[in-house]
């Protein structure tokens, strides 16, 4: 029972914040709402940055692709390391440049939320944090490193 309700919370959260990626990076280039402008003068700065630089628009074409992979279940993993630096940032400027109490909310949600589904598919990062981890070249496929956990297809780790 535990574990079919783990499963539907899981896929809620993917869906909204991949539904709200989606729509916020789509937004920047279809214009479905006006983009929110921070009053205060060093979000505004940032914000004025980021867009003369071409940064703002790359972090929108970030969240439009990240928000597709996570709304339709593909590559969740990569996804989720794809749109950290985004959630992260955005978590940030809400936080702390942002007036409408609202607005900080809906920065924060979606920043837990992004921690919601690392702990949900911890398996497939836990292995990034193995202490003297041994190469393991792409071309060499089909073989394991030494000594390293392998996950397989359910994400569950395996004893390496």
């Amino acid at each position: 029972m535990f574990r079919q309700i783990e499963r539907y919370v899981l896929a809620f959260v993917r869906c909204y914040l991949g539904g709200f990626y989606l729509v916020s990076g789509l937004n920047f280039f279809l214009h479905f709402w006006a983009q929110p402008i921070p009053q205060d003068p060093t979000g505004a700065a940032y914000m004025n940055v980021t867009l003369t630089l071409g940064l703002f628009q790359l972090a929108k074409v970030v969240e439009a692709v990240g928000g597709f992979l996570l709304l339709f279940d593909i590559a969740v993993p990569f996804a989720l390391v794809f749109l950290f630096p985004i959630a992260t940032t955005v978590m940030i400027m809400n936080w702390f440049f942002a007036d409408l109490i609202h607005v900080r909310i809906s920065g924060m949600r979606n920043f837990v939320m992004h921690i919601i589904l690392f702990a949900g598919y911890a398996g497939y990062f836990l292995p990034l944090l193995k202490f003297g981890a041994r190469p393991s070249p792409i071309w060499r496929t089909g073989e394991q490193a030494a000594g390293a956990a392998a996950i397989s297809p359910s994400g569950a780790l395996q004893n390496g």
